[in-house]
């Protein structure tokens, strides 16, 4: 069996997608990272829970454990999460190596299509650019 195509991430990164909790002092744009590359997409704002739920089982089945990160997470805040990140670093080392989910893990849904499902449509608004 041929292992999946990985790239490897910082460990805050990976945490902070699959827990939902951000701990990475780079900010939420680690978390587009991560999702861009296990999608293939360019991962929008309001995508991200719902491909996050998406990730955790990927990376669950390549790191069992992670699901105790996962569990942990409800206990993280602001004042304690560099000790989470430190305890998760321990387990983990200070990167962690990332599949592509396949199609039978991941849904693509156009964003604008998925955006109108969570919002009235009259909330939206969409700006075009003309072209020079």
């Amino acid at each position: 069996m041929s292992s999946p195509t990985t790239k490897i991430f910082p460990v805050d990164a990976v945490m902070s997608t699959v827990t939902g909790i951000l701990v990475s002092e780079a900010g939420i744009g680690c978390i587009y990272e991560v999702l861009n590359w296990m999608t293939g997409e360019s991962v929008y704002t309001h995508q991200i829970p719902r491909i996050s739920r998406e990730a955790a089982p990927v990376l669950i089945a390549l790191y069992p454990d992670m699901q105790s990160a996962i569990d942990e997470a409800s206990q993280v805040n602001g004042d304690n999460w560099r000790e989470w990140l430190a305890t998760w670093r321990a387990r983990y080392g200070d990167e962690i190596a990332v599949p592509v989910m396949n199609i039978a893990q991941h849904e693509r849904i156009d964003p604008m299509s998925e955006l109108v499902e969570m919002v009235s449509p009259e909330r939206i608004v969409t700006i075009g650019v003309d072209k020079p």
